[in-house]
């Protein structure tokens, strides 16, 4: 069975965080029903590939909407592909900033950590080249090496994506 061992690289303490995240986000749309700020839930997937796949899906939170330049802190968990017959979970928690066309990105989980870069294309896709460097070669899964990444954004929030100018 291919999931035969995915419970035990699953971290409950991401569940946890996630849960919490989702809840502060709708107390902070509750508080704040009167004022211009929204704190909406982004939810994003994303594909990397190193020297094995990873499919991430999680929450992120535009923490700097109002500015052109945005900052989002997301939370998530990824499933790599087969060791040997069996899948890996890899809680994520990441950091994003993004100017123009251009992002940076930091991440990590409890296996590695990682940096990325690339091009983003108003906040909704962002395709990056970076490194992740695990902090133990010797468990599985050991995520390491060059990446690159894909990522896609949805929200209701339109203060997460950038705008659109068309020069005329």
């Amino acid at each position: 069975m291919p999931f035969s061992n995915f419970h035990k690289s699953y971290s409950g303490k991401l569940g946890i965080y996630c849960v919490l995240l989702v809840l502060f986000s709708f107390s902070a749309n509750a508080q704040n029903t009167k004022s211009d700020f929204t704190f909406e839930p982004i939810f994003y997937i994303s594909y990397s590939a190193a020297n094995k796949s990873l499919l991430t899906g999680g929450l992120e939170f535009c923490l700097d909407c109002k500015n052109e330049n945005k900052l989002f802190l997301g939370a998530g968990y990824g499933i790599t592909n087969s060791y040997n017959g069996n899948y890996y979970g890899l809680p994520d928690v990441h950091l994003s900033y993004s100017k123009e066309f251009l992002f940076i990105k930091t991440g990590s989980s409890h296996k590695n950590a990682y940096a990325i870069g690339g091009f983003t294309f108003l906040n909704r896709f962002d395709l990056g080249l970076g490194y992740s460097l695990p902090y133990n070669n010797e468990k599985i899964p050991a995520y390491k090496g060059f990446t690159t990444s894909l990522t896609l954004r949805l929200t209701k929030n339109e203060k997460a994506y950038q705008k659109f100018n068309m020069i005329q």
